[in-house]
């Protein structure tokens, strides 16, 4: 079967008209999605180079996330170092209401200070996000990568809040306040406090809270001074706990502000990306109606192409 031969004029209009209808569908892709680049097709350099801005705007989203945990993590132990320093604070209050308190009130104060004591180290222990305590081990270590770079990080160690604030030292009968108890080195970290408080002993006949006589002068005496040096002492647990929940504030202040910038950095890449790939809508929009007006026109001139071959036909009617 032969091919059928077209004229120059009706040729060259078809492919006018072929050419229209491919930018015609190039347009209409365009304001459908948004996009002059939509494949590496359209443009090369600019597919590729908005592939890597978004690569990289994609990662750090990914990092983003991590830096926000972190940020929750740092948050949820500052707010237990808060409480265990609302904690110390009531038995500073205890200490000294028993000062001129009865003796049955003096033992209620003893039992509710070995509460507190008891209350800490369960709060200590309870302070833990996705598995992970800073609070109680010193092993413990929280580390937040900021980008793919390996120097860009923050690393926050652990603490071993049962020990370094002054509830007690693991290590023998030395108590972490600085005295010497008679608690053994298993027993609870409420006898090792107390007793390193100076208001109980592990010895049955060593005098607690209760056991003193207040009308007693020297008793009396002998009491404020005790009373005196466990005030001391909470003060410097304080004065320690504070400057740990600094340390972990401090932290939580560094990864909000990578946070934040984070955030600004992953905008400012996926703007970078959409600079170039994105589509002029009022532009691709004037162009589909030059295209289609256009392709009028080449229907119109192809149609008075075929014209002329009708005058060649009528010559033989």
């Amino acid at each position: 079967m032969a091919d059928i031969t077209l004229t120059s004029a009706s040729r060259n209009n078809l492919m006018a008209l072929q050419n229209t209808a491919d930018l015609v569908k190039r347009t209409q892709s365009r304001l459908s999605t948004g996009k002059s680049v939509n494949s590496v097709v359209d443009d090369a350099l600019k597919f590729f180079s908005a592939k890597s801005l978004s690569d990289r705007a994609t990662d750090l989203t990914a990092r983003k996330d991590s830096i926000d945990q972190g940020v929750s993590a740092l948050k949820a132990t500052v707010a237990a170092t808060d409480k265990i320093e609302s904690f110390l604070g009531q038995m500073k209050g205890l200490v000294n209401a028993s000062r001129s308190a009865d003796k049955a009130t003096r033992a209620e104060n003893g039992k509710q200070i070995a509460e507190l004591a008891k209350q800490i180290e369960k709060l200590v222990q309870d302070t833990s996000y996705q598995g992970q305590n800073l609070l109680n081990s010193t092993a413990a270590k929280l580390t937040v990568t900021f980008s793919d770079k390996t120097d860009s990080k923050l690393t926050v160690q652990g603490v071993d809040f049962k020990a370094s604030v002054g509830l007690y030292r693991a290590s023998g009968g030395n108590s972490a306040l600085g005295v010497t108890t008679n608690a053994a080195a298993g027993s609870s970290v409420k006898s090792k406090f107390l007793a390193a408080l100076g208001l109980m002993k592990a010895s049955a006949a060593a005098p607690g809270l209760s056991a003193v006589t207040l009308s007693v002068a020297t008793a009396q005496a002998d009491f404020n001074a005790k009373a005196d040096a466990a005030i001391a002492k909470l003060d410097q647990t304080i004065s320690n706990v504070r400057a740990k929940a600094s340390v972990f504030g401090n932290s939580v202040a560094v990864l909000q502000v990578r946070l934040d910038f984070t955030k600004t950095y992953s905008n400012v890449l996926s703007e970078g990306a959409d600079k170039l790939t994105l589509a002029d809508l009022n532009e691709e929009g004037a162009n589909l109606l030059a295209l289609q007006t256009r392709q009028q026109l080449g229907i119109q001139s192809l149609s008075f192409a075929g014209q002329q071959e009708q005058g060649i036909l009528g010559l033989f009617r």
